[in-house]
């Protein structure tokens, strides 16, 4: 069954306003492998989407994109402006329920797969795609900071006091999915993309926060002062002498699963 981890709304604001976004070349790839497969670009259906921050960018390359959440207080975050997307709330393991059988040209599931149960949702997946149509599971690691003494603090708040906190699952994004396989023969791994981002302290420490193993520290400790103190340690590592803050460089590395259902 899937996880529902980020069901409470102050949790799901966070997790749609501070995530690392994708970048469009990451989108790109994954068209790319369409396009190697001679697929339409017709159905897109991005399950375990959150609040949408990996399906709008689906909009660009196809005519309609579908995302799907078993969380409700996702799916309210997630944009309604886009004329080709909508969202569901379902399960991954019954989300063929949602799409016409052998209608997706893709299937992609974005730092999700790790919380589904795959043997079912690899059925799923196979009901709704077409003859040739592609599966992508993808995500990213461990932030990777441009200062060695912010990339200390910041290792010892991940692997020391959140010990214990995280889902047991998380060590599937520790190892970068290796323990993963798709189901379709011929299925191979991308790893030579990357999320970039350039954030004010401020905004980093917003994206710490977004993190279930913090969340998970916090119901233990609600008052808890740790974000706080580690805000104020980066603010003294990212100011000049005259006291101007400096952006943060931020770097994740993005694993990818591609993989293609048979034509025959």
């Amino acid at each position: 069954m899937s996880k529902r981890l980020f069901e409470a709304a102050k949790h799901a604001d966070l997790y749609a306003k501070y995530r690392p976004n994708y970048g469009e070349d990451i989108y790109e790839r994954i068209c790319s492998f369409c396009r190697d497969g001679g697929n339409c670009f017709k159905l897109a259906v991005d399950v375990g989407c959150g609040s949408g921050q990996s399906t709008k960018h689906l909009t660009r390359y196809f005519k309609q994109v579908v995302g799907v959440d078993v969380s409700s207080k996702q799916v309210e975050h997630a944009a309604s402006d886009v004329p080709n997307l909508k969202f569901e709330v379902g399960l991954a393991e019954s989300f063929s329920t949602l799409i016409p059988p052998d209608s997706a040209d893709l299937v992609t599931i974005a730092q999700a797969i790790h919380w589904v149960d795959t043997g079912k949702f690899y059925k799923e997946v196979d009901k709704v795609l077409r003859p040739g149509g592609a599966m992508v599971a993808y995500g990213y690691g461990n932030c990777t900071m441009d200062n060695p003494q912010a990339q200390e603090i910041i290792s010892k708040f991940y692997w020391g006091t959140l010990k214990g906190y995280w889902d047991d699952k998380r060590n599937h994004i520790n190892t970068h999915y290796r323990e993963f396989s798709l189901p379709y023969q011929g299925f191979f791994r991308d790893e030579t993309l990357k999320i970039s981002k350039e954030w004010t302290v401020d905004q980093f420490v917003g994206y710490l926060a977004s993190w279930s193993g913090w969340q998970s520290y916090l119901k233990a400790h609600p008052s808890a002062s740790d974000l706080e103190n580690i805000r104020h340690s980066l603010a003294a590592l990212y100011k000049t002498s005259t006291g101007e803050e400096f952006k943060v460089n931020i770097s994740w590395p993005v694993f990818m699963l591609l993989g293609r259902k048979p034509k025959d």
